[in-house]
């Protein structure tokens, strides 16, 4: 990858997207300033700089990475003009990422983040797909630009907005900003102050005794488990249900791996990516075994402390549903304002999952058909005609073919995990309402009849005997009534 200057006409092509967009108020941005409050007087101080990072032909995350680190330290090295180092920014377009690899710039960004906050900058990403939330408004994709860029600037107080949610992050603001919250506190915005203290208190920790203890950061580990009754079971329940969730970001982060691997064209590191996916599932199934071992009257004993606790209100499962593809703006809604998970979750939400990059991969390697809305996409029953031609002329020895079922297993797999938990919960509470709001078992016998990855499973309909095409139905299809 190269880094060079812009050229005259790429930077006059991005100065619209500051002066229209990042310098304007938004109706749903969640506040009345502009989209970026500090970029107005960047620009009118000269203290924006535009360069080029041109990607080379084969060059993907890594190189992004690399980039984005490179920039950072030449930033750093820097010396805005006195008095104007808190407009100080550094705006990269990236040349030769093309929009279907633009989830790319994303997990580089979350790879860089840490080491760049570490040294006192920020860093943010931008492009047309950007999923990035709005601080103040997570339903809204604040991000958005017209072609893929990152730009770099000094922390500054307003973004504990950002830097919250991790511990790390945290400790470098607060490294640069405690003082604010102690000797101006009356001056700080409140909703900073608000998110100031809760990341302050963090999760306590004990003395490291052993290197595994510091690895896995087991003290903090095993300092996490709180029942609320003495009930034996309860431990149980609840150990378990930290242990789904642990699981449950295990999936995520595989199956966001996965999708990665499908930007670039690397179809068999996401088929082994969704090997360990499937695994995790079935492990996440045999969770249920160890619930099913507590007795009604035993659930009954502590079921009041959940106090409506459900895990519909699970985040990281919620994730997991949306890289897989089943998204739901609905369910986001759920999320919107807790601090911290609004903007992971909405962030999902806004990625393209991994069966979109799935079926942007069939397009790409010459399937001729797409739909409007993101070029190279299929779509219905377009779609189900490509997965059943794939399986009709090809096989094992294809990396789509292998793509395909490994596809399918985690969809089964999701499928098996969803049936023992309706079985769990019907042999526990039976038809009771659930807590959370849902319909309990009703809801669930539902919820078993979803497929993620509708259209491979449909296309197994269109397949006869050995794979075989089966004769037209003279019902469904009119050119074939006509011959006959």
């Amino acid at each position: 990858m190269k880094l060079e200057r812009a050229s005259a006409a790429e930077a006059a092509a991005i100065l619209p997207w500051f002066e229209d967009y990042l310098t304007r108020p938004h109706p749903e941005l969640g506040r009345d300033n502009a989209v970026c409050p500090f970029v107005r007087s960047a620009l009118d101080a000269g203290t924006v700089t535009i360069e080029v990072a041109a990607l080379e032909e084969g060059e993907g995350l890594d190189e992004l990475c690399a980039a984005m680190r490179a920039q950072a330290g030449r930033f750093a090295r820097r010396r805005p003009p006195e008095g104007k180092e808190g407009l100080a920014t550094l705006v990269t377009l990236v040349r030769g990422l093309p929009e279907h690899r633009t989830p790319l710039l994303d997990e580089a960004h979350r790879r860089v983040k840490g080491d760049v906050v570490a040294d006192g900058l920020m860093i943010g990403q931008f492009h047309p797909g950007c999923p990035e939330p709005a601080a103040r408004n997570p339903g809204f994709a604040v991000s958005r630009a017209p072609r893929p860029l990152f730009a770099i600037r000094h922390m500054a107080l307003h973004d504990i907005l950002f830097l919250h949610a991790d511990p790390a992050t945290f400790a470098a603001y607060q490294e640069r900003f405690a003082d604010r919250y102690r000797d101006d506190a009356a001056h700080v915005d409140p909703r900073f102050a608000e998110l100031y203290r809760a990341a302050a208190q963090g999760p306590g920790t004990t003395a490291t005794r052993t290197p595994y203890i510091d690895y896995q950061s087991i003290d903090v580990l095993l300092s996490l488990q709180h029942p609320h009754t003495r009930q034996p079971a309860e431990m149980s329940f609840y150990l378990v249900g930290q242990v789904k969730e642990l699981l449950f970001k295990l999936v995520y982060e595989e199956a966001c791996a996965a999708r990665l691997a499908l930007v670039e064209d690397r179809v068999d590191d996401a088929t082994w990516a969704l090997r360990r996916v499937c695994r995790t599932i079935d492990l996440l199934a045999y969770a249920w075994s160890v619930l099913e071992t507590i007795s009604p009257p035993e659930f009954g004993a502590f079921r009041g402390e959940l106090d409506g606790a459900s895990g519909i209100d699970s985040y990281m499962y919620r994730m997991v549903e949306f890289v897989l593809g089943h998204k739901s703006e609905q369910m986001a809604r759920r999320h919107a304002g807790v601090p911290g998970v609004a903007e992971q979750v909405y962030r999902a939400l806004r990625q393209t999952s991994l069966y979109d990059e799935a079926t942007a991969l069939l397009a790409r390697r010459g399937t001729g058909i797409g739909v409007p809305g993101r070029p190279g996409e299929l779509g219905g029953e377009a779609l189900r005609a490509a997965w059943a031609a794939l399986y009709r002329d090809r096989g094992p020895d294809d990396d789509l073919f292998r793509l395909a079922e490994a596809l399918t297993d985690v969809a089964a797999a999701f499928g098996r995990w969803r049936s023992w938990h309706l079985l769990t919960v019907e042999r526990t509470i039976g038809g009771v309402p659930g807590t959370g709001g849902t319909a309990g078992v009703g809801w669930l016998r539902r919820s078993v009849q979803h497929r993620f990855f509708p259209e491979l499973w449909q296309a197994r309909s269109d397949l006869g005997p050995d794979g075989a095409r089966p004769a037209p139905n003279p019902e469904r299809c009119p050119a074939a009534r006509d011959k006959g």
